[in-house]
């Protein structure tokens, strides 16, 4: 159960977490924690790291008065964000309702009434099209728009409320049956996400932890390349007791492999570190975690068969028997979950469930099949381990990469130059650092992406930026660190530099004249003016933010800086 501290801790990310998206608006430490709540969340649930983007979703009433001096009625639900397009034959629909105290209460539960406010928003969602006539034109109604047409197409739509808070508990046990009824009237899925949750979505630093455990010769498998490999991998079946030991954050009980009394794993919590390496972020409370819990409940013995397991990386895996070869006590040092997140922290959502019997019995009973590869530290072998367990899964190609070798090394060198890289959701740096720029990969791979000489694809195919294209923008002989640094500092320079100016501003201008600043060593402002000439002189009718995306005003750009007679490439921006 989370505490007082970890409730401080939220309110301090929280805080920190608004300076980043906001250090101009002016407010109380409370109101930037409550306000920077929303995006600590928000960023770690839908997995957007842009903070345009997040912005874009939120529609509650106070955060859109503070930061854009907009007043809008939120009807009761403080986000909506869709997942998933019409081609795909089915998107995911979430809607989000924030609750932020300022006060830490160990025993209040949530507030039924913070459910039945976010039904005016449904209702209007589910009303006759006419209902939103009497709406003003804003982002509340154009969010309905959105999501009212997805629900009247063909097109399947997955429902989730998801009711966030800092509180400790969850709803009262007598709100279950209205939870029910809501989910059944609306046809939607309601999860709940509390301090426990938001706790784990913090993993600032990679553990170095080690752990003993006992297991019997026919209950694991090994392998290795050869005998002279240093790379060797066990294939095991753990009981669940056994797991949470090894894995929790008293280091202690990760060593007392002969412990006697089960009972000592009651109550405790995930070692989050373990997860550094792992590609997901923390998914929230989805079908998919509730199925794992359910099992454990109904059916563990058929866990084993019915759970895809765990996979550890370790730099160090021994393997000794005693008790006469009856046994074999395993040691790991320095490993890692890198597939299974979801897995664990249900298993510690059941582990620590109120008004459960038997758990610990279950647990014992209970059995998953688990993974450990002897990696040395710097194989990249342990990035593409990483990598191809979590890919048959639902999961973002960029957040494959996120524990490549490359960006982690990305990662380490914008720290020097005081540049928060965002290679995992939620990352909000070290407190003794100022940053002076927080910035996510997908957007970085961007921007370099346009450097290179592709400005138009960077924002029309960004799925492909770390798939097809990914070696081409990170391991190419154009890439270095120096310009990484170059191009992230001149993206905010161009920003800065449009504020100044009368010109509409959207991101994919930007990346056009990082396109002609880089490839055509022209100076920001002229940059900007020539593509805002070519943008009015353009023949064709769609609008810029369309236009800019087309190959073809691509080349119509090249031909007007060729015409002005512009030199060709030069290297003094690097």
């Amino acid at each position: 159960m989370a505490n007082i501290n970890d409730f401080k801790l939220v309110a301090l990310k929280s805080k920190k977490m608004f300076e980043f998206i906001s250090a101009k608006n002016e407010c109380d430490d409370l109101e930037k924690s409550r306000l920077g709540f929303y995006h600590l969340v928000l960023e770690n649930i839908t997995g957007i790291r842009d903070v345009d983007r997040i912005q874009d979703i939120i529609i509650d009433s106070s955060y859109n008065k503070l930061i854009f001096n907009n007043s809008v009625n939120d009807l009761g639900m403080d986000a909506v964000n869709i997942i998933g397009d019409d081609e795909a034959g089915e998107v995911t629909i979430q809607f989000f309702n924030f609750k932020y105290r300022n006060k830490f209460n160990p025993d209040k539960t949530k507030e039924e009434d913070s459910l039945s406010r976010s039904t005016k928003y449904l209702e209007y969602v589910l009303g006759e099209d006419d209902v939103l006539n009497d709406l003003p034109d804003d982002k509340v109604r154009q969010s309905l728009v959105k999501v009212k047409r997805l629900l009247n197409s063909n097109v399947m739509c997955n429902l989730i409320l998801y009711m966030v808070s800092n509180e400790a508990q969850g709803f009262s046990i007598e709100t279950n049956s209205f939870i029910r009824i809501l989910e059944k009237n609306y046809g939607m899925k309601i999860q709940i996400i509390s301090l426990d949750d938001i706790v784990g979505y913090f993993v600032s630093s990679r553990s170095q932890k080690k752990s003993r455990f006992v297991i019997s010769p026919n209950d694991f498998l090994s392998f290795e390349k050869d005998n002279m490999s240093t790379q060797k991998s066990y294939v095991l079946k753990m009981s669940l007791v056994d797991l949470i030991r090894i894995t929790c954050n008293n280091d202690e009980l990760g060593d007392k492999y002969n412990m006697e009394n089960d009972d000592q794993i009651n109550t405790q919590q995930l070692d989050y570190a373990l997860l550094y390496d792992n590609v997901r972020g923390y998914l929230g409370e989805t079908d998919y975690n509730a199925n794992i819990v359910n099992t454990l409940r109904q059916n563990n013995k058929e866990f084993f068969m019915l759970n895809n397991g765990l996979t550890f990386t370790a730099t160090g895996v021994d393997a000794e028997p005693i008790n006469s070869g009856n046994k074999y006590l395993f040691s790991i040092s320095d490993f890692q979950i890198v597939n299974g997140g979801q897995t664990i922290r249900a298993i510690y959502n059941y582990l620590n469930s109120e008004n459960e019997s038997n758990i610990i019995k279950n647990l014992r009973e209970t059995y998953v099949l688990v993974r450990i590869f002897k990696i040395p530290v710097e194989d990249e072998l342990k990035n593409r381990i990483a990598e191809y367990t979590n890919s048959q899964n639902a999961i973002a190609s960029s957040d494959l990469k996120s524990v490549d070798k490359i960006q982690i090394q990305i990662e380490n060198y914008l720290k020097e130059e005081q540049i928060l890289y965002i290679r995992k959701a939620g990352q909000l740096g070290e407190d003794n650092i100022e940053y002076k720029y927080r910035i996510s990969k997908e957007k970085t791979a961007q921007i370099l992406y346009s450097a290179f000489g592709f400005p138009d694809r960077a924002s029309n195919q960004k799925k492909r930026l770390f798939q097809e294209y990914y070696n081409e923008i990170f391991k190419s002989d154009n890439f270095t660190l120096e310009k990484v640094v170059e191009c992230i500092r001149l993206y905010y320079d161009i920003e800065e530099m449009y504020r100044q100016y009368i010109y509409d501003y959207f991101e994919l201008k930007n990346y056009y004249v990082i396109y002609l600043v880089c490839k055509f060593n022209m100076e920001i402002d002229a940059a900007i003016k020539l593509l805002e000439d070519a943008i009015i002189e353009n023949t064709d009718n769609a609008p810029p933010a369309r236009m800019l995306l087309k190959n073809k005003f691509k080349l119509l750009i090249e031909k007007k800086v060729t015409n002005k007679e512009v030199t060709i490439w030069s290297d003094n921006l690097w």
